[in-house]
């Protein structure tokens, strides 16, 4: 990794259709995301994503708070999912941050779909360990979404 690096790109293959594999991206997160990875001070009970432009990507914890991730800048059922990414480098939300998680889902036969994850922008969030931390998260994170998908297809 070098400090310079303003992207991650994960690409995996799912054995479940073009719908499928978006549905479990964006209305099952809370089952495949894992429950380690959030910023708030309580553990996490749940990660949402509101299925809509514009809607809410946060989590919600123990002691009943919710903290915001980003939100929806692009809802394309069942091709693609861009969110803001609000999260700094020292991994706290910021609302003046602005970096994109881009998923394209594209179908490579009827029960196999190609989905191509990026998050751009990481040139805004500092320092190139916290870019290595977050290309090793994605690779973790997206494999667990690949796992739940192939279960539920």
């Amino acid at each position: 990794m070098t400090e310079t690096m303003t992207s991650i790109r994960k690409e995996l293959l799912v054995e479940a259709s073009q719908e499928t594999a978006f549905n479990v991206f964006t209305t099952k997160m809370g089952l495949w995301w894992p429950k380690s990875h959030h910023i708030g001070t309580a553990p996490m009970v749940k990660l949402s994503l509101e299925n809509q432009l514009n809607g809410r990507w946060y989590s919600t914890h123990e002691d009943g708070s919710e903290v915001e991730i980003g939100y929806v800048l692009v809802w394309d059922p069942y091709n693609l999912l861009v969110l803001n990414w609000q999260i700094n480098g020292d991994f706290k939300f910021d609302d003046q941050l602005t970096t994109r998680v881009e998923v394209q889902f594209i179908a490579e036969s009827p029960t196999t779909t190609r989905v191509i994850l990026q998050h751009h922008d990481l040139n805004k969030l500092g320092s190139g360990k916290t870019i290595q931390m977050m290309d090793e998260g994605w690779g973790m994170i997206f494999n667990l979404y690949k796992d739940l998908t192939n279960q539920l297809a």
